[in-house]
């Protein structure tokens, strides 16, 4: 007998034998990343998050204190500098420390990331384990760092403006969003460079280029930049997380759901390249270790 669920009264729906439509792609990439024992391999990842915090911070009398104040020693000096020569942007301090936050989360989790399975060539040697979870312990370790800043600076924020930011509401969907493309781009360059060892060399100087090409000390809006170069810039997929981490992050800017689904897509471009090209590379990695 064929059970039913009666949809109303005078109607019923009946199995009839199809297969329920396919998940979407980026939720079919990270099932395949993740694998049938997921919930195994995610408290692995988590237990090499801890370790590499720990690790990071021995030894050190402030410990965690300084995944903030490194970034508050930076702002300082940006302030000083660049407040004279940058003018109409209102608490600038603020508005350079929210983006130095994010920008040493891209840099870290690129640079860790794209030498994390090279780096850990022994342990795969040794033991049976998903490649994949070495780029997300590098990208989680570097985004947990980022979000233990986000506590002081909020009370940093809550003195100085005497309110909470604009919209600190939609942070907890931009932090994942921006997890996600950072993973991808951590899995790309991590598969590319267990064969091309260079890639992690050249990415130093490339984060470089971005880190000016995107608007981390300064508003783009308020230096005349031409509007054909205007262009050019907003191709650049770190100043579309930059803009939403003001929005969300400061009183500086306003994001909405187009700004969302532009990070929406970039989110879903760099999972399903990085896991293209690690699904294609993963069986010869081995040989290049």
């Amino acid at each position: 007998m064929v059970d039913s669920t009666p949809g109303d009264r005078n109607s019923a729906s009946t199995w009839t034998g199809e297969r329920p439509p396919p998940p979407p792609v980026v939720l079919r990439a990270l099932r395949y990343l993740l694998g049938p024992h997921r919930a195994q391999y995610l408290n692995l990842v988590a237990m090499l998050v801890r370790r590499e915090l720990k690790v990071k911070y021995r030894g050190s009398l402030l410990g965690y204190l300084w995944s903030m104040l490194n970034p508050l020693f930076f702002m300082i000096v940006i302030t000083v500098v660049f407040s004279h020569m940058i003018k109409g942007v209102p608490n600038y301090n603020l508005y350079v420390l929210s983006g130095i936050l994010m920008w040493n989360a891209i840099s870290s989790s690129l640079s860790l990331g794209s030498g994390s399975i090279v780096a850990n060539a022994g342990l795969l040697r040794k033991m049976r384990l998903p490649v994949w979870i070495f780029p997300m312990v590098a990208v989680s370790s570097s985004l947990t760092n980022f979000a233990l800043a986000l506590v002081p600076y909020m009370l940093f924020f809550l003195f100085e403006v005497r309110s909470l930011p604009n919209q600190v509401y939609l942070l907890p969907i931009v932090l994942s969003l921006f997890f996600l493309f950072l993973l991808g781009g951590a899995l790309l360059l991590a598969s590319l460079n267990v064969f091309f060892r260079d890639v992690s060399h050249v990415l130093d100087p490339i984060l470089m280029i971005f880190f000016y090409a995107t608007p981390v000390i300064y508003d783009r809006r308020l230096l005349g930049i031409p509007e054909n170069i205007g262009r050019v810039l907003d191709l650049n997929p770190f100043t579309h997380f930059a803009d939403a981490f003001r929005a969300t992050l400061s009183v500086h800017g306003y994001i909405g759901w187009e700004q969302l689904l532009v990070l929406s897509g970039l989110a879903m471009a760099s999972v399903l390249l990085g896991t293209v090209v690690y699904k294609k590379s993963v069986d010869k990695m081995i040989f290049s270790l």
